[in-house]
């Protein structure tokens, strides 16, 4: 029996799309949808053994990756706390800051 889900407007094999997903973001980073800082990738399960790819940091987004909110960049990482996260990597650009912060 195959499972099939209703993923914006068509029907998608879970582990058709499941692998698809390791493959575009396997050695890649990922932005989430028009934001400009680069994440480094982790893979979470989803359903079964299946595994989607996530920012490492574990940054939450609204909506699904199925939509292309999640898009594959051989860009260097630019999020604090994905690098780190992955040890001692240099993070390329600064990330923006939310509010100014003054250092002692």
């Amino acid at each position: 029996m195959t499972l099939a889900l209703d993923l914006f407007p068509r029907r998608v094999d879970p582990e058709d799309f499941a692998r698809a997903q390791v493959d575009r973001f396997t050695g890649h980073q990922l932005r989430i949808g028009r934001s400009r800082v680069v994440h480094a990738v982790a893979f979470r399960p989803w359903l079964g053994d299946l595994t989607l790819p996530v920012p490492a940091c574990h940054q939450g987004w609204s909506g699904f990756a199925a939509a292309g909110d999640l898009l594959a960049t051989s860009d260097p990482v630019t999020c604090r706390k994905c690098a780190l996260r992955a040890g001692p990597v240099a993070v390329v650009a600064e990330q923006t800051a939310l509010f100014p912060v003054e250092l002692p």
